[in-house]
């Protein structure tokens, strides 16, 4: 694993790395979840299509479609 260093504007804004990007598909738009973990700040990617499937699940259980989740 290579390390990248990056740096932060004075917005808190922060620029990933253009190989990180491409490996995992990150582009503008993409989602990203972001979490601390000790002295760590972890970005994750997220699939915006499970989000969807999230969503459509929600209103089905909402319009009675599905009265039990396991």
């Amino acid at each position: 694993m290579e390390t990248e260093i990056t740096k932060i504007s004075s917005k808190g804004q922060v620029v990933i790395p253009l190989r990180i990007r491409n490996e995992l598909g990150i582009n503008k738009g993409s989602i990203l979840a972001v979490e601390k973990m000790n002295d760590l700040v972890i970005l994750k990617k997220i699939d915006v299509d499970l989000i969807k499937q999230f969503k459509n699940s929600l209103e089905d259980v909402k319009k009675g479609r599905i009265k039990r989740v396991a």
